[in-house]
């Protein structure tokens, strides 16, 4: 059956919308504030007339390509691509500043690779053990996921947690505008029916990374990088073989966070970051062009968007609002997802899986031709930079849902954003603040309800007990190493 189904995926109409899916979803990645969600969405009413597996596989191969091209406009111009992105930019963009762009896009795409075929890989084998552990995950067990997230907000302002920590707070703030989760009552919105949506997420990335970075690059002279040279992106894979443990760490971080609906892609790069940064003996190279700090978001970025079609194939629950288009492809097509989709469907599951992986593939080859020719962004002057990054940041802010209210909300976070940038205040904080708050919120308020009132349901599940004890360790682990230390000293 695997033979078939990949003898099926390599026929070459199937192998013309694979290439086709990568080229569209490169371009669409590499336009700031798109993402796949954009490009998954555009392409599936021409999917209309296709053979369910062709279908599957060119929206797969969009997918896949979009969530790798995210990260070009997040290394050459500190410009998240999409949401998923914007860990990207924090160790990325530092090293296109050194003049190691085309190193930085080796390892960006290596990276994806690899989580892709992680993400695959677990898809394939630990779909069964995955979607146990994920059906046993109710609100207490979510709420905690998000506060074990949150707690890692003090490692993103480096040496000064308590901004850190009040950014995160803020975020959640903001994440409290619009309508209740529970009752639908309007919060926060001051009679605004725009606001009752909430803030859009998507407007506020590009103000707070893309705008503010333009406004920041308009002071100064030259170029994004000093130097006139790029790097090899081949140095870029020897970065990414000389980090096994960074590798495992964020596949692991990435798997987790596809499987577990209502987190995903938002959430992955960020948390994987952190984690890593948490990992790491010299925390405080991060942020200063570090391949660790580009390497795990890319990986678990890529280990998600395949993850998140394990609860979407298996049980029909779309993992992310991407995978939700999937399920509208499949039902489309005449498929049943769940336990029909692998028992009468043939050798079509297969065929499915084969046209994952080559999407995977196909993205790697794509982004070996062309990646340093991406990677010259750097050497563009910033007097013409500046201008392409502020007409595409307010366009792809238009084009997402078509508001002109969300050109509004892009420009006022590009101010506070170059605020943030001018005073040393990590956005990164706000951002996931703001794209936790609704599980936070939501799943702390449904628990309660279960509870009947009582805070003891968080502490009496095995899984919710096990999330808040790993959570006290990570917050505690650094004064615990430190008083090790010097009781070793004294010694």
């Amino acid at each position: 059956m695997w033979i078939e189904g990949f003898w099926t995926a390599l026929q070459p109409l199937n192998l013309l919308y694979l290439v086709a899916g990568t080229a569209f979803g490169m371009v669409i990645g590499a336009l700031p504030g798109l993402g796949p969600l954009f490009g998954v969405a555009l392409m599936l009413p021409l999917t209309f007339g296709m053979a369910p597996a062709t279908a599957i596989i060119f929206l797969t191969a969009v997918h896949a390509a979009t969530a790798y091209g995210d990260s070009f406009a997040s290394i050459m111009i500190n410009t998240p691509g999409g949401v998923g992105s914007v860990a990207s930019c924090w160790d990325g963009y530092p090293m296109a500043q050194k003049g190691k762009a085309g190193v930085a896009m080796g390892i960006s795409t290596f990276g994806s690779f690899i989580g892709g075929v992680t993400g695959w890989i677990s898809l394939v084998v630990l779909s069964p053990l995955l979607i146990m552990v994920a059906v046993h995950m109710g609100p207490p067990e979510y709420f905690m996921v998000a506060i074990m997230a949150l707690s890692l907000l003090a490692l993103a302002s480096g040496e000064q947690p308590l901004k850190g920590l009040f950014l995160g707070g803020i975020g959640l703030l903001l994440s409290f505008i619009g309508r209740d989760p529970i009752t639908a009552e309007a919060r926060f919105t001051f009679g605004i029916t725009y606001l009752e949506d909430g803030l859009p997420l998507a407007a506020v990335v590009l103000g707070l990374f893309a705008l503010s970075q333009a406004l920041v690059l308009a002071q100064e002279e030259g170029s994004i990088s000093q130097f006139r040279t790029i790097g090899k992106v081949w140095e870029g894979f020897r970065e990414v073989l000389k980090l096994p443990a960074t590798i495992a760490r964020a596949s692991v971080v990435g798997i987790i966070m596809g499987v577990l609906p209502a987190l995903g892609l938002s959430s992955a790069n960020v948390v994987a970051y952190f984690v890593e940064k948490r990992a790491a003996k010299d925390p405080e190279n991060f942020g200063h062009g570090d391949a660790r700090g580009l390497l795990a978001p890319e990986i678990a970025k890529n280990a998600c968007i395949v993850g998140d079609l394990i609860p979407t194939f298996a049980l029909g629950i779309p993992g992310s609002s991407v995978t939700a288009i999937f399920l509208a492809a499949m039902i489309m097509h005449g498929l049943q997802p769940g336990a029909e989709f692998f028992s009468h469907s043939g050798v079509l599951p297969y065929t499915v899986f084969a046209g994952i992986l080559l999407a995977q593939v196909s993205f790697f080859i794509m982004g070996l031709l062309f990646a340093r020719q991406f990677a010259k962004a750097v050497l563009i002057p910033n007097a013409l930079l500046v201008p392409i990054i502020v007409v595409l940041s307010f366009v792809a802010s238009l084009a997402l849902r078509g508001n002109v209210e969300d050109i509004v909300v892009t420009f006022v976070f590009g101010f506070l954003g170059y605020l943030m940038s001018l005073y040393r205040y990590p956005a990164a904080c706000a951002v996931l603040g703001l794209v936790l708050g609704d599980l936070v919120e939501a799943n702390f308020h449904r628990s309660l309800l279960i509870g009947r009132g009582s805070y003891l349901i968080f502490f009496t599940r095995p899984f919710s007990l096990a999330l808040f004890v790993l959570t006290v360790l990570m917050l505690a682990w650094p004064y615990l190493k430190f008083r090790s230390n010097g009781v070793a000293r004294a010694r």
